[in-house]
């Protein structure tokens, strides 16, 4: 459960940004931000105001008494939902546009039609990027889990395995430890626990805005394949860490023996990149600053071709926020301005797309402090060789 004091806090948080935008009131709908401001999952609405707080469930409602430290109390219909927010005092109520399909939105504007809706996503979004000691302590935890699943599947990989099968040693390790088999992302993308990618057919690009893609199978387009995996190939494994609803992200490299030199000559400089990335990341600048700094790098070494796979197939970011979603705000990517504030929890994936070898790089998620960068994914950065 999370603690009481958890949840305070963060409605504390809506309550300061209703008063900023002048607001009287928000409904919070998505099942996602229930649980984060209510510890439960459910179908239902939060509604929150300055002076009260009401947790409206349509189901499970036995379950969220059992789960979240807030009363809660049934509604069955949203014909109830207008004489709930007159009695409140709601005139301009906070609505996250962003977590509603358009036939919702299109239901609620017509049963709120007396209310003036106003947007509050970005509100939550910004909200959420900033992680409490007991949201940082989950990211740890999910960073330790993620490690000693790879420490006990990596070593199972054999040649002549598919990408697959290799995944599944992984997937296993990880669901033992507590993860539910699927990654939540902010844009709504389907995601498996990771991806498993090797040699030339790893730089398949995917139809996801992704650090990799992949060959995938028939009916989804990236990811692992039914490609067999190869004595001396570069082997990428990118895979969450999952702890209480909290998502990390780690990628690390390793081979089926030894590679060539090329392939480490190329590891190396994905090193330097991501040294370059860590130095880049600290409070007070734009998000894109990072991105600037680590292509610069790139191409200072001359791998700037490579860099993100570029070119038409190219993706524009190194990093991305982390949190109850695997990809949250926000985007170390040009043209984003948000100011990178300590409290928040980013992922850093400089990877490298090389035609006729694969994809080489890293990446680790890290807590952002006032005058440090603590990594919370800890599996080692070398590049692990089995046999």
């Amino acid at each position: 459960m999370i603690p009481k004091t958890e949840i305070e806090r963060r409605l504390s948080s809506l309550k300061e940004a209703l008063r900023e935008k002048a607001l009287d009131g928000a409904l919070i709908t998505s099942p996602l931000n229930l649980y984060y401001f209510t510890g439960a999952f459910a179908l239902g609405h939060l509604l929150v105001t300055e002076r009260e707080v009401r947790f409206l469930v349509f189901r499970p409602f036995s379950r969220v008494l059992s789960e979240s430290p807030l009363p809660a109390e049934p509604l069955r219909s949203l014909k109830k939902l207008p004489g709930i927010l007159k009695n409140a005092g709601i005139k301009v109520l906070g609505l996250e546009y962003a977590g509603l399909t358009h036939d919702r939105f299109l239901l609620y504007r017509k049963i709120l039609s007396e209310f003036d809706l106003q947007d509050i996503s970005g509100a939550i979004s910004h909200i959420r990027t900033i992680k409490s000691p007991y949201e940082a302590e989950c990211l740890r935890e999910a960073g330790r889990r993620l490690a000693e699943a790879l420490f006990e599947g990596l070593p199972k990989i054999k040649p002549g395995m598919t990408e697959l099968e290799a995944m599944g040693l992984i997937e296993y390790e990880l669901r033992k430890r507590g993860h539910p088999g699927f990654v939540r992302s902010f844009r709504g993308n389907e995601f498996p626990t990771g991806l498993l990618i090797s040699g030339p057919e790893g730089v398949t690009p995917g139809y996801m805005i992704a650090g990799e893609g992949g060959l995938g199978v028939p009916g989804f387009s990236s990811g692992a394949s039914l490609k067999k995996l190869h004595s001396g190939e570069p082997i990428l494994c990118d895979f969450s860490g999952f702890y209480a609803g909290y998502y990390v992200d780690q990628s690390r490299m390793s081979s089926l023996g030894g590679v060539s030199p090329e392939i480490r000559d190329l590891f190396e400089m994905a090193e330097i990149l991501m040294d370059s990335a860590e130095r880049a990341l600290k409070p007070g600048i734009p998000a894109e600053e990072v991105f600037f700094s680590v292509l610069k790098e790139a191409e200072r070494l001359g791998v700037e071709k490579y860099f993100m796979a570029n070119g038409e197939e190219g993706v524009n970011f190194v990093g991305h926020g982390v949190g109850l979603c695997i990809d949250e705000e926000p985007a170390l990517a040009p043209g984003m301005k948000t100011e990178l504030l300590p409290g928040m929890a980013l992922a850093l994936e400089p990877k490298l797309h090389v035609p006729g070898i694969g994809v080489i790089g890293l990446e680790d998620t890290f807590f952002l402090k006032e005058d440090s960068l603590e990594r919370v994914t800890s599996y080692p950065r070398k590049w692990q060789v089995f046999y």
